[in-house]
């Protein structure tokens, strides 16, 4: 298991990064991850499992700068089990003039390329 992280600024809004990393996402998977998210469809799953990730850590409450806006993805590969593929999750932050984004994934231990592509999808589509 790993784990890759990328920090950027862009002008866009907060709800234009929402929509970038949907479509990043979307766009960004590979025949592999189609194949895989039709068959997690066709297990009754489905192809893309969106959720808002969530900071359990008893420690939480001590964030002071908790992000604006948060999102997260599992992206299945051709086996169509979530574990064999890769969660990416995108933290914006709204600085006033600009937002400071992170993306993170967290990818299987065959599947840094597979995280690698699915972040510059979503950053060419929201870093400006």
């Amino acid at each position: 298991m790993g784990e890759k992280q990328i920090e950027f600024r862009t002008s866009l809004s907060v709800k234009e990064c929402g929509a970038g990393f949907q479509t990043g996402i979307k766009e960004g998977r590979g025949a592999s991850a189609i194949i895989g998210g039709i068959t997690a469809k066709l297990m009754g799953g489905e192809t893309l499992t969106w959720y808002t990730p969530q900071d359990d850590s008893v420690f939480a409450a001590l964030d002071d700068d908790p992000p604006t806006f948060a999102v997260g993805c599992a992206v299945p590969k051709a086996q169509g089990a979530h574990i064999n593929g890769s969660t990416v999750h995108m933290y914006v932050w709204e600085r006033g003039g600009h937002r400071e984004v992170t993306l993170w994934a967290h990818h299987s231990l065959t599947g840094a390329s597979h995280a690698t592509k699915l972040m510059e999808a979503v950053r060419s589509r929201i870093e400006r």
